[in-house]
């Protein structure tokens, strides 16, 4: 079920960022949700050791996530962010071993 949901949630975000409009400038707030996630995902691959399924599971919740960021920052719902950052890092707890895990705050606890 919950396979399902994360894949509705990719779905549904990459037809949001394909129809999102492109900016010229590259600055952090003009790089897509998709692709801070792709580099973000790269780096905790290399990082974290992830095997394919994980990189597939947390390339999901990192798209997922980042659009999530995205969202509210524009629509200045900024106080959903604590709440949003606390349910990533539960659905990547999901993804990892113990020992990933714990790497993962060391590295990637500011996320």
């Amino acid at each position: 079920m919950k396979n399902i949901l994360f894949l509705l949630l990719f779905l549904l975000t990459s037809s949001c960022i394909s129809t999102a409009p492109s900016s010229s400038t590259s600055t952090q707030s003009s790089v897509s949700p998709e692709t801070q996630a792709r580099k973000r995902t790269a780096e905790m691959k290399s990082v974290l050791g992830l095997d394919t399924t994980q990189e597939e599971r947390v390339l999901i919740i990192n798209v997922v996530n980042f659009s999530l960021l995205k969202k509210l920052r524009e629509s200045n719902q900024t106080s959903q962010i604590p709440q949003t950052k606390e349910k990533y890092r539960a659905e990547i707890k999901e993804v990892l071993n113990s020992d990933q895990y714990a790497t993962f705050l060391q590295q990637f606890g500011d996320l």
